[in-house]
């Protein structure tokens, strides 16, 4: 029996190493052998070929339109020809969203009557609510929800990594059918430092230094200026090392560039290495969904400290696996990072439970098969041309 053409579309790729890409490498490492496996990204300048990848479409990038630092896709006829072209070749469209490429995807798996799947990463007006003047920003969002919603209801089946957020969905006008599919993390990966000095001093940074971490954008609604705001605030600032895993707009990273004890990596594959380096972590974002790089650090034995937003409001539980701040005060962070950075029996305890929650509860394997087990048409059928 062949294989079912399985066609992964993303609003980006490589060397924009987020949340969004992870998923796809280990969806691509795990469910891979058992479909034919295609990519339609965008070309943002490196050109990887995962194992278990029968091709790669590149589409090009604009060069003017970019959102929280990543180009969209360029509005032009060779894009839509090749997006076309993909979608005629699948037997199943998987998008994981949410931008033109996604959305237009999505428009030809209807045209073309393929099954398409859809799994929700992030909330798309809830993304652009940071990017424009106040004036028309009301108007704008309620055009890109409704746009969202519309083609979410495109969809044969969306996914969604927490329960509280499918009936959220259903409340604001999505019809589609939902299944829930937790994140994962691979839990030997990301495991707690043996040797936190070491681990310090392979990414450049002094052992000695008290390390407070951040992964992910550096953006307007990842709010990672209040971060920098309270890491000013601490004290003995010739001890502390502010370590920004991640990239972003030159508007917003130019601010961490002019403090002398700051480190911004750009994006690597290997954020194992510097969530070992970190003493605390903070995730100060203004949308999430799950949050993977929280889970991946509470993975590593990593006290966190997060706005209480998306799911993290309930995996996380105030004072046993990590803490909550406003997501407007500064001063209250900088008040948790000296809390964790000068008890160490308070540290302790929420490191450990930290680690126990992600190894009890999110696992790749459970997460993907499930995943498998949709598009394999366990749970509905699919429709062909």
């Amino acid at each position: 029996m062949p294989k079912l053409k399985l066609l992964l579309v993303a609003d980006t790729y490589y060397p924009k190493v987020d949340g969004t890409l992870r998923f796809m490498e280990e969806f691509i490492s795990r469910a891979g052998q058992n479909f034919e496996l295609s990519l339609l990204v965008p070309d943002l300048g490196k050109k990887k070929k995962p194992v278990n990848i029968n091709a790669i479409t590149y589409l090009n990038p604009s060069k003017f339109w970019k959102l929280s630092g990543y180009p969209n896709m360029k509005l032009s006829f060779k894009n839509f020809r090749l997006i076309k072209k993909s979608i005629q070749q699948a037997d199943i469209v998987f998008v994981q969203g949410p931008a033109a490429i996604s959305y237009l995807a999505l428009h030809y798996a209807a045209k073309y009557n393929k099954t398409s799947i859809f799994y929700i990463h992030t909330i798309a007006w809830e993304v652009f609510e940071k990017f424009l003047p106040p004036i028309v920003n009301k108007l704008f969002l309620k055009i890109i929800k409704r746009v969202t919603i519309y083609f979410y209801n495109k969809c044969n089946q969306i996914l969604v990594p927490y329960t509280e957020l499918k009936d959220r969905l259903v409340k604001q006008g999505v019809k589609a059918k939902m299944s829930v599919a937790k994140l994962g993390v691979d839990i030997d990966k990301y495991s707690p430092s043996t040797d936190i000095g070491r681990s310090k001093i392979k990414v450049g940074i002094t052992s000695s230094k008290k390390v407070v971490g951040y992964v992910g954008r550096i953006s307007k609604e990842k709010n990672t200026l209040i971060l920098l705001e309270a890491f000013k605030k601490l004290k003995n600032q010739e001890d502390l090392h502010l370590l920004m895993v991640g990239d972003g707009p030159k508007d917003q990273t130019k601010y961490f560039k002019e403090l002398s004890n700051c480190t911004i990596t750009g994006f690597v594959d290997n954020v194992q290495d510097y969530l070992k380096a970190m003493d605390v972590f903070v995730m100060p974002s203004l949308t999430e969904t799950t949050s993977l790089a929280t889970l991946e650090a509470m993975s590593c034995g990593l006290p966190v400290i997060v706005t209480k937003i998306g799911f993290m409001k309930r995996y996380i539980i105030k004072n046993h696996n990590g803490l909550f701040f406003p997501k407007d005060s500064s001063s209250v962070l900088a008040v948790k990072i000296e809390k964790i950075l000068q008890d160490h029996e308070f540290k302790t305890k929420i490191s450990q439970n930290a680690r126990k929650t992600v190894a009890y509860s999110f696992s790749w394997d459970r997460s993907i098969n499930k995943i498998k087990k949709i598009i394999l048409g366990q749970e509905f059928n699919y429709k062909k041309e």
